[in-house]
């Protein structure tokens, strides 16, 4: 499998995969939330089951340092207790906030994804925000796994962003719209007040029958273009390539499901090893993702250029109360 020139960044003791950033500027580093579980539990594809949050830090994805491997995990008693999944990390009001993916085992079929939310001011304790569940939208929502799909539903992986001044989100979904296997789209949110509480779902930004999945989410800034990527196995493409981290250009975000019309490419290949790939603007536009077999973290040398979308929550109304306390 090609890697490129980079090491791959394993944990000691834990697979590691899917992950989400915060750049500090004046300190020059990435701080790091993933997802992580007992390598011994990957063979039979388990791992999702058991996933929590650690936290690490790293100058350039070259080198990194695990400081916990839990800062969140599933908890018993609240909605979010089977395993937390992926999600987005923002720096605004004073601290942290972390929007994550999480299903509860007595809701449908235990595998009906919510988005919620946690603040911190450190990253290291984190507390959830009560009363904050964001459930499917129902031109998203299927209440079972459809039978002869190949992936569970989906409304999970967040990614936020403003554009024209309005707070959007994208999330990994499933249309119902299409037949099982090609169900794949990336639902567009917009957040109603210009908080991270009320949102409305509007028409997908990308629902093509053509995927099964469209997994994390992310848009891009390129030239006076977008670039919309998003990973998904190449055995769940309706077409000819070995593609997995999969790219689309638009000029505009708006009217969805026809602004993103481009001829999809791809940025990363299955055969390269690496899945759940993001762009990384402060290095150039090179691509992070998780090695398949191994697990920890590998830079690929990709060079885009892209920038960030405006993700600058300094100026945000939470919606919340922020008041951390550790959980």
């Amino acid at each position: 499998m090609q890697t490129g020139t980079y090491p791959t960044l394993r944990h000691p003791s834990r697979y590691v995969w899917d992950f989400w950033y915060w750049y500090d500027e004046v300190e020059g580093l990435f701080h790091l939330l993933y997802l992580n579980a007992p390598p011994t539990l990957v063979p039979s594809n388990s791992h999702h089951q058991v996933a929590r949050v650690g936290y690490a830090t790293t100058p350039d994805f070259r080198s990194i340092e695990w400081i916990d491997d839990n800062v969140m995990h599933a908890r018993p008693d609240h909605w979010d207790n089977t395993s937390i999944w992926s999600g987005d990390v923002i720096r605004a009001a004073g601290g942290y906030v972390f929007f994550y993916t999480s299903r509860d085992r007595n809701v449908d079929d235990g595998w009906t994804q919510n988005i919620g939310i946690a603040y911190s001011t450190d990253m290291l304790r984190w507390e959830r925000v009560d009363g904050f569940r964001l459930e499917p939208d129902a031109r998203y929502y299927e209440e079972r796994n459809v039978p002869g799909d190949d992936t569970v539903h989906a409304w999970r992986d967040p990614y936020l962003f403003y554009y024209e001044g309005r707070l959007h989100m994208l999330l990994a979904a499933k249309s119902p719209n299409f037949p099982p296997t090609r169900k794949g789209s990336v639902a567009l949110l917009r957040s109603t007040d210009n908080t991270f509480i009320n949102w409305e779902a509007l028409p997908p930004l990308f629902a093509p029958g053509t995927y099964s999945e469209c997994e994390v989410p992310q848009i891009y800034k390129h030239g006076d273009n977008m670039v919309l990527i998003f990973s998904c196995w190449a055995r769940g493409v309706q077409q000819t390539d070995d593609g997995v981290l999969h790219m689309i250009t638009g000029s505009s975000l708006y009217p969805p499901e026809e602004s993103f019309t481009v001829e999809p490419g791809v940025l990363l290949r299955e055969r390269d090893g690496i899945y759940a790939g993001r762009v990384i603007p402060e290095l150039g536009g090179d691509v992070v993702g998780f090695h398949i077999e191994k697990g920890g973290l590998v830079r690929v040398p990709r060079r885009t250029g892209w920038q960030l979308m405006d993700r600058d929550f300094s100026r945000s109304n939470p919606g919340f109360a922020v008041s951390p306390t550790e959980t």
